[in-house]
């Protein structure tokens, strides 16, 4: 398992802070006959991802309404390495896994700036006052 540091999942109660990183989601579906042999090469690129200089997260999720669809999410601490990584051999795995998909794709490219953990939802569930429910 990746170490964690102070940009990664969980965030304690209470402790929101800002901070930037860039999230890239891809979302892709493929034919029941590639399933396993897609899931081995996707799975094989975690790892390798997961330690390059800059990522904070590297997951992949497979649908729960249609097991052919993967999902992988990438977090990075910059947009500088997530180019970089975007110009590495995994990507171009990645590439030809879109290749593959009976659907179009979805990609997306996410500018976070702020991070919270459950006390967004305590405060929502339980707000003290009118100020609270607005933040």
């Amino acid at each position: 398992m990746p170490q964690q540091n102070e940009n990664e999942f969980p965030v304690p109660c209470g402790l929101a802070r800002e901070f930037r990183m860039i999230v890239f989601s891809m979302s892709i579906f493929v034919p029941s006959s590639q399933h396993a042999d897609l899931a081995r090469t996707l799975g094989a690129l975690l790892e390798p991802v997961r330690v390059a200089p800059g990522c904070l997260r590297c997951q992949l999720y497979t649908d729960f309404d249609d097991p052919n669809g993967f999902m992988l999410v990438e977090e990075w601490d910059s947009q500088a390495m997530l180019d970089r990584h975007l110009r590495s051999n995994a990507c171009k795995t990645l590439l030809a896994a879109i290749e593959l998909s009976t659907r179009p794709p979805v990609i997306r490219f996410d500018d976070v700036a702020r991070r919270a953990g459950i006390e967004v939802m305590e405060r929502a569930r339980h707000p003290t006052n009118i100020q609270e429910i607005r933040r």
